[in-house]
C-alpha cells in the first residue's frame, strides 16, 4: 500500500514545475497577441520591422510595450476622430 501512495506522488508536478510552466504560457500568450496585433497595424516597413525586433528579442517587456503603445494610438486616433473640425 505505500508504494501506491509514493507512485501517486511521482504523477503530481512539483510546484515550480507548474510555475515556470504558467510563466512561459503567459509569455507564449503575450507574444503572439502583441504578434497578431502587429500583423494587422499599418505601418512603414521600418517601423514594422524595428516593432517585430522589439516584440521577438525583448522578451516581457518588449510584447508588452509594443501592445501598450498600440492601445494608446488607438485611444489617442479615437480622440482625435470624436473631436469636432472647427472651421
Amino acid at each position: 500500500m505505500h508504494d501506491e501512495v509514493a507512485g501517486w506522488r511521482l504523477m503530481i508536478p512539483a510546484g515550480y514545475d507548474v510555475l515556470w510552466t504558467a510563466v512561459v504560457l503567459l509569455l507564449l500568450g503575450l507574444t503572439v497577441a502583441a504578434l497578431l496585433v502587429w500583423a494587422r497595424r499599418r505601418e512603414s516597413a521600418s517601423s514594422a520591422l524595428a516593432h517585430l525586433v522589439l516584440i521577438l528579442v525583448v522578451p516581457v517587456l518588449g510584447p508588452a510595450a509594443y501592445l501598450a503603445g498600440a492601445v494608446l494610438d488607438r485611444r489617442s486616433a479615437r480622440g482625435r476622430a470624436d473631436d469636432p473640425v472647427e472651421g
